[in-house]
């Protein structure tokens, strides 16, 4: 599985033009393979390859991210899961899951509502993942304050993740904001500002 990944990041770093279009096709023996390059696919998956969307640069969201002068902010990762963070949001300690994966940033029903902060302007919207689509309610928090860090204001989807002891996802929307380096041998992960 983890070559199949690190083939996935090499050949979708390697796409040349952002704009392109990447084709997906699976062999075989049941490996997903992607590429830029159409006439790439063996011609026996050619017929069966898939166009997919082309991995966009995020563009840059109005808000702000102060950090003090400090060194970098340090998580500590314990184990061998997820990678947990805490976080607060309107004063209230939430404990998120790093989620690169993950567009936006979502915060479970029940520990939004123990910030204290009204969901009632919130728009509803759809959500699309793994395991399907889903509504949701989209709020904006003034401030999320994440390893030393403040983000806001800050758009987020208040959703159930389904993850036991976990508030939410913490997601591309904020980590997109720093540079993060996981450090396993060490047990830590680091986010400087980008």
């Amino acid at each position: 599985m983890r070559v199949v990944a690190a083939v996935v990041v090499v050949v979708l770093a390697l796409a040349v033009p952002a704009a392109a279009q990447i084709y997906q096709w699976t062999d075989t023996e049941g490996v997903t393979r992607y590429t830029n390059d159409r006439e790439s696919i063996p011609p026996e998956y050619r017929e069966r390859a898939r166009e997919i969307d082309s991995p966009q640069a995020r563009p840059e969201e109005p808000g702000r991210v102060e950090v003090p002068a400090t060194d970098p902010s340090v998580i500590p990762i314990t184990g061998a899961g997820p990678i947990r963070t805490s976080v607060s949001i309107n004063g209230v300690g939430l404990t998120l899951v790093l989620d690169t994966g993950a567009d936006r940033t979502v915060i479970s029903p029940a520990a939004f509502a123990r910030t204290g902060l009204d969901t009632g302007s919130s728009r509803v919207v759809s959500i699309i993942g793994v395991t399907g689509s889903a509504t949701a309610r989209e709020v904006t928090v003034p401030l999320l304050d994440v390893a030393g860090a403040r983000v806001g204001p800050l758009t987020v989807i208040v959703h159930d993740v389904g993850l036991a002891d976990i508030d939410g996802l913490l997601g591309r929307d904020v980590l997109d904001r720093f540079t993060l380096t996981v450090d396993s041998a060490r047990g830590r992960a680091t986010l400087v500002p980008r």
